[in-house]
C-alpha cells in the first residue's frame, strides 16, 4: 500500500497547477498567432458581402429606373425616374450625374462631352439616356418641353448607376482605392 504524505500530496498539487498554467499560456500564444488571420478573414467576408449587397441594390435601382423611363408618362420628364432610382437605391446615396442632360451620350457607347462621370467615395451617380433635363443639377431641371429623343432605329432607354464603394479594411483601400460598382439597364420604350 502506498501512503501519501502531506509532502507528496503538496508536490503533486503543485505539478498539476504548473501544468494548467502552462496550458493556459500555450492557448494564449496560439490565440495571439491565429486571431489576426481569423479577423482578416472575417472582415474580408463582411466587405465582400457589403460589395454584393451594393451591387444588388444598385442593379435593382437601375432596372426600376429604366422601366420607369420606358413608360409613356416619362416622355417629357426625368423627375419620376429620379425619384424611383433614389427610392429603390435603399440606403445608398444616389444622386443624378451632372452630365445626365439633354443631348447626352449612350452609356454603352459613350462619345462627346456628356458622358457618365465617376462619383466621389461612398456615393453614387445615376445617368439617364436619353435625358430630358435641361440644365445641371438634373434633379432641379428635370422637365422639358421637348420629347425624350430615343434612338429611331433601336427605341431603347438606359439608366446607368455607378457607385464608388469604399471597403472597411484600410489595407484593401490602399490596394484598390477605386472600386466602382457599375450597372446599366436598357429597356425598350413602349
Amino acid at each position: 500500500m502506498i501512503r501519501l504524505t502531506f509532502r507528496h500530496a503538496q508536490s503533486a498539487f503543485r505539478f498539476a497547477g504548473t501544468h494548467a498554467r502552462a496550458q493556459r499560456s500555450q492557448a494564449l500564444v496560439e490565440f495571439a498567432l491565429v486571431s489576426p488571420i481569423f479577423l482578416l478573414v472575417m472582415f474580408s467576408a463582411i466587405d465582400v458581402s457589403r460589395l454584393l449587397y451594393t451591387y444588388s441594390a444598385i442593379s435593382s435601382a437601375a432596372r426600376d429606373g429604366a422601366r420607369t423611363a420606358s413608360l409613356s408618362g416619362s416622355l417629357f420628364s426625368d423627375c419620376q425616374i429620379i425619384r424611383e432610382v433614389e427610392l429603390v437605391g435603399q440606403g445608398f446615396p444616389v444622386t443624378m450625374d451632372p452630365d445626365s442632360l439633354a443631348g447626352n451620350s449612350d452609356p454603352n457607347n459613350p462619345s462627346g462631352a456628356l458622358q457618365p462621370t465617376t462619383p466621389p467615395p461612398n456615393a453614387g451617380y445615376a445617368y439617364i439616356w436619353p435625358a430630358v433635363a435641361t440644365a445641371n443639377p438634373p434633379d432641379a431641371n428635370c422637365t422639358s418641353s421637348l420629347q425624350r429623343a430615343v434612338s429611331p432605329s433601336v427605341k431603347h432607354v438606359a439608366v446607368e448607376i455607378q457607385y464608388h464603394f469604399t471597403p472597411l479594411l484600410p489595407f484593401v483601400s490602399s490596394f484598390a482605392p477605386n472600386i466602382i460598382v457599375k450597372t446599366i439597364s436598357v429597356v425598350t420604350t413602349e
